[in-house]
């Protein structure tokens, strides 16, 4: 729990933590609050090698994000490009090995 958060704030840029006890937590950045608890065999359950569990946050600045995330030294797992199906995004993946993606809509024309 204590490395997921401390990952959480120093790479991801979140901040208001709180714990309840050793295995329950969360952390917030802006409008995206995550939560977590500790559970070792679920965590392996849910995201392999091969597949991954996937977290996506909406935004309205992908561009600062993505920027902000490359300086604190992130590595990022699918590059910053618009999409077909909409979506302007980048994804990470965490010390957990969740997919984290970062997207904001785009206009059609």
């Amino acid at each position: 729990m204590r490395e997921t958060l401390d990952y959480s704030r120093e790479f991801l840029g979140f901040y208001e933590e709180w714990t309840f006890g050793d295995k329950d937590g969360g952390i917030q950045r802006d409008d995206m609050r995550l939560l977590f608890g500790e559970d070792p065999v679920h965590a392996a359950a849910i995201s392999t090698q091969t597949n991954r569990h996937s977290l996506m946050s909406f935004v309205d600045n992908t561009d600062e994000i993505f920027s902000e995330l490359k300086q604190r030294g992130v590595e990022i797992e699918s590059p910053l490009q618009e999409y077909p199906y909409g979506l302007y995004e980048f994804a990470v993946i965490d010390i957990n090995g969740y997919y984290i993606r970062v997207a904001e809509r785009v206009e059609k024309d």
